[in-house]
């Protein structure tokens, strides 16, 4: 044990002996600032040639912006030419053969106003069911009364529901 415990004091103290005489030395304050030095510079060059990189970047991403708007300026236009009425008319006429139509021949299709513009569900599904009820078959309370199954056919062509 004694031995083991020796030999630990000597590697202690000559560890230490070692970052003494290091620390001791005559030029050790010099040789940390010119390390410092050398790795603050080695940073800061770096760091300047990471930034000239980045313009450099930058600079063909606004080259390349600069020509996408003008790609986007020149399909504009060429949207802008090719839905001018007079002339979708006459690639109708040339290429497909249409003619044009009399003014008293036109007319406009226009979606029926509903009378009431509520949006709530429960009018909605009031309004359904009574679109569904213009179609349903009517039987007589004397018909129920009297216990009498009859088959119900709904001619859905005509839009009227028949009893058999």
């Amino acid at each position: 044990m004694k031995k083991k415990v020796r030999k630990f004091k000597e590697t202690v103290e000559i560890q230490s002996s070692f970052l003494q005489r290091l620390r001791s030395h005559r030029y050790f304050t010099v040789i940390v600032l010119a390390g410092a030095c050398l790795l603050v510079s080695c940073f800061y060059v770096w760091q300047r040639v990471r930034v000239l990189e980045l313009v450099k970047d930058v600079s063909y991403l606004d080259k390349d912006h600069a020509e996408l708007l003008d790609d986007l300026r020149k399909i504009r236009t060429d949207i802008a030419s090719l839905t001018l009425a007079a002339r979708i008319e006459i690639y109708a006429t040339d290429t497909l053969g249409m003619k044009p139509i009399d003014a008293d021949r036109l007319f406009t299709l226009a979606p029926k106003q509903s009378k009431s513009n509520e949006s709530d569900d429960l009018a909605a599904m009031i309004s359904a069911i009574r679109h569904v009820a213009e179609y349903m078959p009517v039987i007589s309370e004397a018909e129920v009364r009297a216990d009498e199954l009859r088959i119900i056919n709904i001619d859905t062509i005509t839009g009227e529901g028949a009893v058999k």
